[in-house]
Formats: C-alpha cells, structure tokens, sequence
C-alpha cells in the first residue's frame, strides 16, 4: 500500500496520515481484512516517529476503522454497505472509435458464472479432448531454459519453420517461414493487418452474415464496413464495392452458415483482387475438422499475386484460452506487419511458443487431430440428423449442409423468432448461438446456430430433444 505525506505539512502530518488511511478505508481501496505496514516499516518509509503511526493506527482503531490483533499487527475492520468492492471516478473521457460499434448487435458472450447444463454455442472445442499429459510434457519441456530477453516479434525462428511445414503439409498453403508470424489467436491477426494496412474510412468487406468479432474491430479501428452478401457458393464477389480496400472471408467454412465457397467464386475474388488492388483476409479457422467431402484449395494456394493474407488458429483445435495463432504474409508485407507487431506487444510468450513448437514437431498436434475428428464427426453426424428430421417436420425451414467445423445453422420457419427459442431453451438449460448477431442487414432470416463442440457425445441427443422441444414451443 503506498501512503503519500507531504513534507510541507509541517506539524498536522498525524491528521493528514489518519484522513488518508481513513479515505482509503471508507472509498473502498483497502477492504476489509486488509492488513496495514507495521508501524516501524511505515514510519520508515514516510521519514516519521514511529509514535506519529502508533497514534494515527490508535485513531483509527477507536473510530472503528481498523482493529489490532495480538501480534497480528493491525487490519482494516470496516465494511462498507451496499458498496462496489472496485470504486470507480467520474471521468468526461471518451473512445471516440468505439462509439462507432452497434454494441446491442455484438457482446462478449459465453463468460457465464454458471455454465448452462448444455452449451450449444459455437467457437467451442470440447475441454475434454485437450491433450493434457501431451501438453504437459511440452511447457515442462520449455521451461527447462529460463526465459530470455526481448526476441523475434514475429515469433521464434524454430517455430516458424515448425509451422510453415506443418501447413503446407495440413493445409496445402505454401509459406516461407520468413512469411510466418505467430500471434495470439486469429483475432491479433486481422487486427494486425488491419492497423497495417487501412486508414479511418477506409471500406473493408465482409461477408453476411458473418463473423461478429472481426465486424467489430473494423469498425473500431475507424473503418468503413460493407456488408457483402453470402449464398450456397460463398461470397458473392459481384456485390463487394468499388471502392473496397480489404475483403475479410472465411472461404472454406464461412461462419456461420457452413457454406463452402466454390472454386469459380474463389478465382473470381483475386481476379477481382489484382484488378482493383485489393488485399484478401482469408480466415481459416476450423477446416481442420472436415465431415465430408474434400476440401477446396485456399484462396492463398491460388494467389499467384501476393493479395492473400492467410489466417490460422489452434483455437478450435486445442483452446480458445491459450491463444495460439499464426499468419502467413505476402513477402512485401512481412517487414513493416513485423515492425508494427514490436510496437504492439513486442513479441509472443516465449514459453507458449516454446511448448507448441515441440506439440507440433514431436507429432503431438497431428496424433490429437485424428483423435478429435473421429469424436466430433460423430457429434456432426447426431446434429445434422436431427436438423434433417426437423426439417422434414416443419420445426426448421431450412438446415444449412455443413461439412466442417464444430456447429450447424437452420433457419425458422415464418413467424417463429430466433429469440423466443432461444429464451425456452435457455430455460430449459441449453445455450444456443446468436444467429441474429452474425447480420448486418435488417431483414434477415430467423436461424439457429447449433454448436456441437463442447456437449459430450452422450450428452448430445438429450440437449437436442431440449431444442426440440423449444422449437415446438416457439412454433405455439
């Protein structure tokens, strides 16, 4: 606790020290049971008689504010009623770019206090499958080297060649380490080519629906965001405006109606791309999990021009929470994003990078793989049947043909809100995704977005007769 006494006082410094104490009590920033210095170390510090602290403590005591314990020194005894244990000041301070963000469209969800029975919201990899022991033997691994000083913003040398071959062989996106930058999650990634690369007003592109967060960022780093319109072959490269600077897509599971986009669509984008000098975002954030069919090269296989930025992320595969990502740049962006990224946070945590380089050359990240898409292709497999047998009900109008990923769309039929589903599933302890958040336009369809990354096997077909039942609610 720093208690500050200013040397001009002259002979009131017992006064002034009891009304600081006693400000800091009542204000909320020492609670209670907190225990104050001991007289001798405060005295010290503060170049008083020890007697001026005793009788500033006794004060403090007689009033009710602190007490004294048989050597236990002295702690704070007051409680403050009805009060917020984190005081806050009046402040006439504003963030002028995040007023820009519709916040009744996008919030931080899912940080629940307690968690619903069953969690069918999507972007959630099941926390049972992360390789605990695996994972394990990795961070020990890495921390047997103490950490050094400042290092490679873009991320360890060791790592980035771990990582560049791992993709092109996983992934078949071609990447020079040098092109590599680890980051913390996909999120720090389109953010960092978002600062890069756009200025206030800006026009960036993205698909809708699409993803919320990404929207968000967007528009608050000042851009000016259009929304682009998605079928059953992706985005529709025709309707991205003249005067785009960036395109955002998520090509080979859009997020969040699962559509893959077609290769005629994807060859038109960077055609469109060269011609109007555009840069492409090309977020890929869960093809790993593929149920069906193969998948289509990458935009950033095809770019023959430099015009992709590819984004990857070990969210889905392994945790949100260890936020684990990485890009591959085109050559003429990798020394000024490298640059910028030194001035955000420097460098990524040496011992994260560390553990995964050895997750992923050890054979780890590819052994964990093949067990997760044997469980998850069961789980897709329960949910897309039950969104066949409610379409053939009439329960659903129509359920998107998801071939990857961890979650399902359907849209309502006519006259049944989103939200009054979603509210008698909640009562009945089931979390569903946020269709309606993923839309920038007004008039858009009533859907369900059904995750099934998170809920056990076992677990699932009770959570999807709950939906069931919802659904059939809602319908009256």
């Amino acid at each position: 606790m720093d208690v500050f006494l200013d040397p001009a006082i002259g002979r009131n410094k017992s006064e002034a020290l009891f009304e600081q104490l006693r400000e800091a009590i009542v204000s909320g920033r020492l609670h209670h049971g907190d225990r104050l210095p001991a007289t001798r170390v405060l005295a010290a510090e503060l170049g008083v008689a020890r007697s001026t602290i005793t009788t500033v403590y006794g004060r403090l005591v007689a009033e009710g504010y602190v007490e004294g314990r048989a050597g236990g020194g002295s702690s704070v005894s007051y409680r403050r009623a009805g009060a917020s244990e984190s005081p806050t000041r009046p402040t006439t301070l504003s963030a002028p770019n995040l007023g820009l963000l519709d916040t009744t469209r996008w919030s931080l969800g899912g940080f629940d206090a307690a968690p619903p029975a069953f969690d069918l919201r999507s972007g959630r990899p099941d926390p049972a499958f992360f390789p605990l022991l695996e994972w394990r033997r990795a961070m020990s691994d890495a921390l047997h080297v103490a950490p050094t000083g400042y290092m490679e913003p873009a991320g360890r040398a060791d790592l980035r060649r771990a990582l560049a071959h791992w993709v092109q062989r996983s992934r078949a996106v071609d990447a020079d380490p040098d092109q590599v930058m680890v980051t913390a999650g996909a999120q720090q990634g389109v953010d960092v080519i978002a600062r890069l690369l756009l200025r206030p007003g800006d026009v960036v592109a993205v698909e809708d629906p699409g993803y919320p967060p990404v929207r968000s960022l967007f528009l608050a780093l000042g851009a000016a965001v259009v929304p682009v319109p998605v079928d059953r072959d992706g985005l529709v490269v025709d309707r991205i405006p003249d005067d785009a600077r960036l395109v955002y897509v998520t090509p080979s599971h859009q997020s969040p109606t699962g559509a893959v986009m077609s290769l005629d669509r994807r060859r038109a984008l960077l055609d469109l791309a060269e011609r109007r000098d555009l840069v492409i975002v090309e977020d890929d954030y869960d093809s790993e999990y593929r149920h069906e069919d193969r998948p289509l090269e990458p935009l950033h296989r095809l770019d023959r021009n430099g015009r992709v930025v590819y984004v990857g992320t070990f969210s889905k595969t392994l945790a949100p929470s260890l936020r684990l990502g990485f890009l591959v740049l085109p050559t003429a962006l990798v020394h000024d994003a490298t640059t910028l990224r030194s001035l955000m946070d420097w460098q990524p945590p040496d011992a994260s990078q560390r553990a995964l380089h050895r997750f992923v050359t050890d054979g780890a990240l590819d052994r964990h793989l093949r067990r997760t898409r044997r469980r998850y292709r069961e789980r897709h497999a329960l949910v897309a049947a039950f969104c066949h047998d409610a379409a053939e009900q009439g329960l659903v109008a129509e359920a998107h043909h998801h071939v990857a990923g961890l979650h399902t769309t359907v849209h309502l039929p006519q006259g049944v809100a989103e939200a009054a589903v979603r509210a008698r599933a909640g009562h009945d302890g089931v979390a569903l995704g946020d269709y309606g958040q993923c839309w920038q336009a007004e008039n858009h369809p009533e859907g369900l977005i059904i995750g099934f990354g998170a809920v056990t096997t076992d677990d699932l077909p009770e959570a999807l007769r709950r939906v069931d039942s919802a659904l059939r609610h809602a319908a009256g």
